[in-house]
């Protein structure tokens, strides 16, 4: 008797099998996209914000998805403009008896096609409201310690932003020791140096020396946007 039984479980088996073998996808999308977001808005914008340590190369790769972040953008506006349509569409359709059930999938697709859209926008969302460009570094191996600058400014009008001055160990995170007011054109020109005399290391911005310290401490942090009567920190670069 169970001989007889065993093809006719095979049809519940296999929709089962497909029906697990879903759900891990779902999930594993799921994740994926849960980590991309918690990247952006609990790592990147922090970071790039001045608030919290972070990884340099990583918020240097987010931030090249700034054209995906864009692109997603365009088309979840141009979904939500064609889609929209497409389900009013779909909506008098349904009245139809004869075209309800195809009316019902293609609602069901375009509602999965924006919901995704919409998703994927808020995940990559941090990469189009603050850019990263790293400009000047400057090793200094007796600190074993490496200096870093990176404009930060917002992509679509990046005329102006801050000049981030990044401390980083060597496989470890960087973070935040210095922070000015500029504009693009400076803040290519800006410059780090490094005294071996003096052990001190110094920000060039806008034609002034900003920022010195020692290995242990900060020894001087100006605004570059003071007027030349306060003056600029004192730090004599090697010859």
């Amino acid at each position: 008797m169970s001989s007889h039984n065993m093809p006719a479980s095979k049809p519940a088996a296999h929709a089962l099998g497909q029906r697990f073998t879903r759900r891990p996808r779902w999930r594993t999308l799921l994740l994926g996209w849960a980590m991309l977001a918690a990247l952006g808005w609990l790592g990147y914008l922090p970071f790039v914000g001045g608030a919290v340590p972070g990884i340099h190369g990583l918020a240097w790769v987010y931030s090249k998805l700034f054209a995906i972040a864009l692109l997603t953008l365009l088309a979840v506006i141009v979904l939500l403009i064609v889609g929209g349509l497409a389900l009013c569409l779909l909506l008098l359709l349904s009245f139809n008896l004869s075209w309800r059930q195809s009316a019902r999938r293609g609602a069901a697709k375009v509602v999965w096609l924006l919901v995704t859209g919409v998703l994927l926008l808020v995940a990559l969302l941090p990469a189009l409201l603050a850019g990263y460009a790293p400009q000047a570094k400057q090793d200094i191996a007796p600190w074993s310690v490496t200096y870093r600058t990176v404009y930060v400014a917002f992509p679509l009008d990046d005329n102006y932003g801050d000049l981030m001055l990044l401390s980083c160990r060597s496989l470890g995170p960087c973070h935040q020791v210095y922070r000015g007011y500029t504009d693009i054109v400076s803040a290519g020109d800006a410059a780090l140096a490094f005294n071996a005399v003096t052990n001190q290391v110094a920000l060039n911005l806008q034609g002034q020396w900003v920022y010195v310290r020692s290995p242990d401490k900060e020894l001087c942090s100006r605004s570059s946007q003071l007027t030349n009567g306060n003056g600029s920190c004192s730090f004599v670069p090697n010859e």
